[in-house]
């Protein structure tokens, strides 16, 4: 059995370095990262870091978008939580190795799931535009996981981004966060051998881009409205209830938040 592990993490090691090697290339990086990536599969303390650091734009709220890629459903499934029939739809395009992404899942959301999204007034969809290497195989992974598995698991990726992101091996962290999720090392292989999968958030990432406009992460659509950045939890809430109030419906009472 312990042999057993031992190929499977080799094959999972050396199938995460193509998918690195590809994104690196098709995401426009500069040939001396791609030539590193290539090289080895876990990128240094200080490079991780700079990744946390050059994912987001100031945060404002500047058009409207509906249909098109908005309308056409995650080809992996949809990761999302609250009513289907929520009054208020929010779509967030997000990096898991966004800083900004991280903040806005650890100190916002916890509040608008439990004022918001568990009063059945909004329902939260996650949608993955990965901004880098590790980023997309987390995106992958989270999207392999089972269905009512993938929510809490992104959740973890975001909480424990400084520790993965910034570790000596990201990609040994992600095996480990996936094994929590459920996922057996067999299962973690094939999810990243998966050209389907590769190809599922590659379209996400380039309709977002293309059709939405999308620059940076984390960007949001509120019942269509684009919301660039992190805007904070009181200008959310601000903006549910303005929502809420043209379609005749009160704003919800205060409450604790429960979290996630």
């Amino acid at each position: 059995m312990k042999q057993l592990n031992l190929i499977l993490t080799s094959i999972a090691m050396l199938v995460c370095l193509a998918v690195l090697v590809s994104v690196l290339t098709d995401m426009d990086t500069d040939k001396n990262a791609a030539k590193n990536a290539e090289q080895t599969t876990s990128a240094s303390a200080n490079a991780n870091a700079d990744i946390l650091q050059t994912s987001s734009v100031d945060a404002q709220i500047i058009e409207v978008k509906s249909g098109g890629a908005l309308d056409t459903p995650n080809p992996l499934g949809e990761i999302s939580i609250g009513d289907a029939n929520a009054p208020i739809k929010v779509y967030e395009y997000a990096s898991l190795t966004c800083g900004h992404c991280a903040a806005f899942h650890n100190d916002v959301l916890p509040d608008l799931k439990t004022q918001y999204v568990d009063t059945g007034l909004v329902q939260f969809n996650f949608r993955p535009f990965p901004l880098d290497p590790y980023a997309m195989t987390g995106a992958m992974l989270v999207q392999c996981a089972v269905p009512k598995a993938r929510m809490a698991f992104l959740e973890t990726l975001f909480k424990r981004q400084m520790q993965w992101v910034r570790s000596d091996d990201p990609l040994n962290s992600l095996r480990a966060y996936a094994k929590q999720a459920g996922m057996s090392g067999e299962n973690f292989v094939m999810c990243l051998q998966s050209e389907d999968n590769l190809a599922a958030v590659r379209s996400m990432y380039s309709a977002a881009k293309d059709e939405l406009g999308v620059e940076s992460t984390p960007t949001f659509f509120v019942n269509g409205e684009k919301v660039a950045g992190n805007i904070g939890l009181e200008k959310f809430k601000k903006l549910f209830d303005k929502k809420l109030k043209k379609m005749g419906i009160d704003a919800p009472e205060e409450k604790e938040s429960s979290g996630l």
